[in-house]
């Protein structure tokens, strides 16, 4: 038999149902509501209390979850691709410790949008924009991969998004005589007279050529072997065009080498493919 009680906590009087389940190890699964009509509407509706129920008896709390969408990230990928990265999943799992870190008041099945508004707002009291927007988007993939195993029915976090600041300035591409300037004073700091200034410039000049010649992002140049880099790895770059608003989609080959006589270690070069 159902029985309900009162419970008196954070987000004020709430009335939480228990009722007997097969699905939990307790052998007993709880349902919270807002009101004492709901709570009892709820005991009283057989139907309601079997769609509350959670849906697998493994993964009932957000942390479990949590952690089950970093190891499909690690070892399987998720909807069919690859496995990230150790660079990406590092990332993943800084933003994992911060959902850990938050006071999670109900069970994953009965998570609402009301859970994750409350969650953003921790997320934005306690962290930079930046990184509460990074860790609010992973917590919508992995509710999206717990509806993907069939843990979940619905996504809760639909639409619950935290925009990038509006007071910041916009994003400046520099010219191609800025990058160039950039590019030779790297190459003037890595033939410098001076020993201590020169050699670690000769790494850093590399890196500065990749980044300007291929156009990857931080995550996907961290994610290049150093061992043994692919010797031909095919690049998608977008390039706007100056006269035209749309853009256009070019492919290039990624051939290890040098770019200049001077030792550059591991440099890059990029030669087009047609």
């Amino acid at each position: 038999m159902a029985d309900i009680r009162k419970r008196n906590g954070l987000k004020g009087t709430t009335y939480q149902v228990g009722y007997p389940s097969k699905t939990t190890k307790s052998g007993y699964a709880y349902a919270t509501f807002a009101t004492l009509k709901e709570a009892r509407a709820f005991r009283e509706d057989s139907s309601a209390r079997n769609a509350a129920r959670p849906r697998n008896a493994e993964l009932t709390t957000v942390e479990q979850a949590v952690q089950r969408w970093l190891d499909v990230c690690e070892h399987e990928g998720r909807d069919g691709r690859d496995p990230v990265s150790p660079a990406t999943l590092a990332v993943y799992k800084g933003c994992a410790s911060i959902m850990r870190a938050y006071n999670w008041g109900t069970q994953l099945h009965e998570l609402e949008s009301a859970d994750l508004v409350a969650f953003r707002s921790w997320l934005l009291n306690e962290y930079t924009r930046d990184q509460a927007k990074r860790t609010l988007s992973c917590f919508h993939s992995m509710l999206i991969e717990m509806v993907t195993q069939g843990v979940l029915t619905t996504d809760p976090a639909t639409r619950i998004t935290i925009q990038r600041s509006r007071y910041k300035e916009p994003v400046e591409i520099p010219s191609i005589a800025e990058v160039q300037s950039i590019l030779a004073a790297a190459d003037r700091l890595a033939n410098h007279k001076y020993k201590y200034i020169s050699q670690p410039w000769e790494r850093y000049r590399a890196m500065i050529y990749l980044v300007s010649d291929s156009g990857l992002r931080p995550q996907e140049y961290l994610a290049l072997p150093t061992a043994n880099p692919e010797p031909c790895m095919k690049v998608s770059l977008h390039t706007a065009q100056a006269s035209h608003s749309r853009h256009s989609s070019i492919s290039y080959r990624l051939i290890i080498g040098t770019r200049a006589p001077a030792p550059l270690g591991r440099s890059v070069s990029l030669l087009m493919a047609i």
